[in-house]
């Protein structure tokens, strides 16, 4: 068996640290997890996202960063912030659950894997998944340190595991099965900017050969400090407009720092791409964006037509609205169909239709 071994991404703590989480809690945490805390407090697998078996050997997704002690904190502080509010309510209801009385421990690519502190089945381990499939699953094992044993790596991995692999950056590596990772830190902001900035100093190319992308680190372009970092770096190109993702980041860029939403990139034009799905995932994401951005009166020319991948010519930007538009509805009517065959009806959650989009897409009938 292969070992998993954790990179911390956070400062090491003291049992002081421990005992002001569990007073907040009001709770005292299970011995073995908070040696794994003293030790680690939380970090980042190697191999990546290794996971574990469930006891009916439903699908979990893997795992991708243990919570530190600042995590912990923040989480029973606001607790809407570790995506309990995405699990059903009736997914508890099974495990005689108190969602007053878990502790989210690791993140999931799509899910969450929590332990219970209520007193009738204290440590006991479950993973939530958010994106549908089986709920809450529960984890057959009986402590933490068992959980932790159990995990295994995916396949792909075994002939890429080098059992003496250690950083040889605080922040980075170039092992091309441990990637790289801009830390998140919720609870300090500045170290989360540092540290960004220390990546960026090794990772970063702002300005590549004319058939090459830059390395934006677009995942965790989140927040005004780093895209003024990246924009004082020489990166004013509209790529950061590709990879912002967020209605208020392309809010930012358009509006107060005056990116040309029209400006061709790489032979592509900046909100193309999110008006072309690559995987069902991204159909909600997408539309709600587009949705928002309509709102607060960010337009482009909707009658350009794009370029694809191998530079043919794409539909315009207005078809490309529409079929994502089609894709959203019949993508409701999928997941309404899936709830009802798992006998689940009421978990199927009417999606939005944006006034938005269809206005838009009404005021180019009326044209054509």
């Amino acid at each position: 068996m292969k070992e998993i071994k954790i990179f911390k991404e956070e400062s090491t703590i003291s049992l002081r640290e421990i005992k002001d989480a569990e007073e907040l809690w009001n709770k005292k945490f299970p011995s073995d997890f908070k040696s794994f805390l003293l030790k680690y407090n939380g970090g980042i697998p190697y191999p990546n996202h290794p996971t574990i078996h469930s006891e009916n050997d439903a699908e979990l997704w893997s795992i991708e960063r243990f919570l530190s002690i600042g995590d912990i904190i923040i989480q029973k502080k606001h607790p809407m912030t570790y995506t309990l509010h995405d699990i059903e309510a009736e997914d508890f209801v099974p495990h005689n659950l108190n969602n007053d009385e878990i502790l989210v421990f690791a993140f999931g690519d799509r899910g969450i894997y929590f332990m219970s502190l209520q007193q009738h089945q204290y440590g006991q381990i479950y993973f939530a998944n958010y994106s549908g499939g089986d709920g809450i699953v529960k984890i057959n094992t009986n402590s933490f340190t068992e959980f932790f044993n159990s995990l295994t790596i995916a396949s792909w991995y075994e002939e890429e595991y080098d059992p003496d692999f250690d950083f040889k950056e605080l922040h980075y590596s170039d092992n091309k099965i441990f990637q790289y990772y801009f830390y998140y830190t919720p609870n300090d902001p500045d170290l989360g900017l540092q540290r960004f900035k220390e990546v960026f100093a090794i990772y970063g190319d702002i300005q590549p050969p004319e058939d090459g992308y830059p390395n934006i680190p677009q995942k965790y372009v989140d927040d005004r400090l780093k895209l003024d970092f990246l924009l004082k770096q020489g990166c004013s190109t509209d790529g950061l407009l590709l990879y912002a993702k967020k209605a208020s980041t392309i809010h930012y860029l358009v509006e107060e720092l005056r990116l040309d939403i029209n400006k061709m990139y790489k032979g592509r034009y900046p909100l193309q791409n999110y008006l072309t799905t690559t995987y069902q995932a991204e159909i909600k994401s997408n539309y709600e964006l587009i949705s928002e951005l309509l709102e607060m009166g960010i337009e482009m020319d909707w009658s350009i037509s794009g370029t694809k991948i191998d530079q043919s010519v794409d539909a315009t930007m207005t078809e490309k609205l529409r079929l994502l538009n089609d894709e959203y509805l019949n993508y409701e009517i999928q997941d309404k169909e899936w709830w009802a065959k798992n006998g689940k009806p009421s978990g199927h959650i009417p999606f939005k239709k944006s006034k938005y989009i269809a206005d838009k897409l009404n005021t180019y009938k009326s044209k054509t």
